[in-house]
């Protein structure tokens, strides 16, 4: 406990993971399915996910599509991305969000934004 006194008070502790979370949320979701933008979306709990910092979600205002992104390390995206889609199976849009705000499909072994062949995206995953 000596370390996290150090830190601060416990609600201390919480505003400021609440405030790296929020620093990592992006300005707008670009939806996989019909490309629309859209600015209202929550941070989603997810607690124990190695490599991820945060995640945001929310539903795409025109095709009504739920739209996620992973924040963190290359590979733990990644990893995260492919989970997400066994899960919704064929229903999944896989892509990242580009450093201008585009989605741009993601597919392993396709040119990632970095230029390289690595199925690691250059951007925020969704």
């Amino acid at each position: 406990m000596g370390e996290a006194k150090r830190r601060g008070t416990p609600q201390q502790r919480a505003e400021q993971a609440r405030a790296k979370i929020e620093a990592l949320r992006p300005a707008q979701l670009v939806c996989g399915h019909c490309k629309t933008t859209f600015s209202e979306f929550d941070a989603l709990d997810v607690p124990g996910l190695r490599g991820i910092d945060a995640v945001f979600g929310g539903q795409c205002p025109s095709c009504g599509n739920d739209v996620v992104v992973f924040k963190g390390e290359p590979n733990a995206v990644a990893e995260a991305m492919i989970a997400w889609e066994k899960m919704l199976g064929a229903d999944a849009q896989l892509g990242y969000q580009s450093s201008d705000g585009r989605h741009v499909p993601f597919e392993p072994g396709g040119e990632a934004e970095g230029g390289d062949s690595s199925p690691k995206p250059g951007g925020t995953v969704h």
